[in-house]
């Protein structure tokens, strides 16, 4: 039935970007993955636990309607702890129907797998309960002989297999267009912008020269000439509304005037 099946879809997404970011003493198997619903996974002995310095190959398999049901993870080699069982598969109450919830992913998964090693959970059933039992009455017991299984069973060193990083396509287009668009302005800038802006500075510069100034001082005083001339044709006019008329249209203006834009 299609209700019962795996969503490979989501299996897929988790699986690209679980190593790009992967949980802490956890990364790839040995094995590319060839089955979507079967991943090999490697967890590295956490510091401070009896595990240390062992890698222990681990299966999770996608056997229910994920994520409605959990995987099963199971270790492949022999581990010494409460919640695993004889085969290896890990019993936690987790696991069960009612305590999983499909906002569970597999990288915080193997993240608590990672903090049971640390702190075993030994009010879980099923539970291994001889070594439940040994871990509650004899603690040293239980960590030598965790120790001593982690040495025997597990510290053949193991090279895991990672998979290269899938190529976004679209952080590509868009640097190649915001490259065309720099790459245009700095065309439009460089036609248009630059030419006129050293234009500008050659005309600062010929403006602030001494020949520029001499030449600026001949023209006002020819300019003071031609002011003192209609001064004189001011005066001459036979009435006075016409020499205030002409005084303000044409000598207020003229006398206020440096001439720069005909000289």
């Amino acid at each position: 039935m299609m209700g019962s099946e795996p969503s490979r879809k989501r299996i897929q997404k988790e699986l690209e970007t679980l190593w790009v970011d992967p949980p802490d003493f956890c990364r790839p198997g040995a094995s590319p993955v060839t089955d979507i619903l079967h991943w090999e996974v490697v967890i590295d002995g956490p510091d401070g636990s009896p595990y240390a310095g062992g890698t222990f190959p681990v299966d999770i398999d996608f056997i229910g309607n994920y994520p409605l049901k959990p995987p099963k993870i199971t270790f492949k080699t022999k581990v010494y702890h409460p919640n695993t069982s004889s085969e290896g598969e890990l019993m936690l109450d987790i696991f069960h129907y009612e305590n999983w919830s499909v906002a569970m992913t597999v990288d915080k998964l193997l993240l608590y797998v990672v903090s049971v090693l640390y702190d075993p959970v030994l009010d879980c059933d099923p539970i291994n309960e001889d070594i439940a039992d040994i871990y509650a009455a004899d603690l040293e017991l239980y960590e030598g002989t965790a120790r001593a299984w982690t040495w025997e069973y597990s510290s053949t060193p193991i090279v895991s297999h990672f998979y290269p990083a899938k190529k976004d396509t679209s952080r590509p287009r868009y640097h190649n267009d915001v490259a065309a668009r720099s790459r245009s302005s700095a065309y439009k800038e460089k036609r248009i912008v630059v030419p006129e802006s050293r234009e500008i500075l050659e005309r600062r510069d010929d403006a602030s020269s001494p020949a520029h100034e001499t030449k600026i001082g001949v023209h006002r005083e020819t300019w003071k000439k031609v002011v003192a001339f209609l001064r004189g044709c001011t005066v001459a006019l036979p009435f006075p509304t016409f020499r205030r008329r002409f005084s303000g249209l044409y000598f207020i203006p003229l006398s206020n005037y440096s001439g720069r834009v005909f000289f």
